[in-house]
């Protein structure tokens, strides 16, 4: 008898245990980290963007987020040295007395 329940266990018992040693692929793949598009191509709104992005998270390791902590270096240096957007207004008119 239980030689004829370990033959009935054995395929149960193997199933739940390949079972268990699965997940989703994305749980068992390394974290990637964005990189990309290059800073040198980015315009000012868009290094801004990213610079405030990066700037919400700590330095952990080589990342800040999902990002890389290199890249978001690069892209808050950029934006740092990116010329200010002056915007000249006309001149208030003249209340009239």
């Amino acid at each position: 008898m239980t030689a004829a329940l370990l033959r009935r266990m054995l395929p149960l018992a193997l199933s739940v245990a390949a079972g268990a040693c699965g997940g989703e692929s994305q749980d068992l793949s390394p974290v990637r980290l964005l990189h990309s598009p290059p800073v040198e191509r980015m315009g000012a709104p868009e290094l801004k963007e990213l610079s405030l992005e990066c700037g919400r998270y700590p330095v952990n390791q080589s990342m800040r987020g999902r990002y890389e902590a290199a890249y978001c270096e690069a892209a808050i240096a950029a934006w740092s040295d990116s010329p200010l957007q002056i915007v000249i207004l006309p001149p208030a008119a003249k209340p009239v007395p």
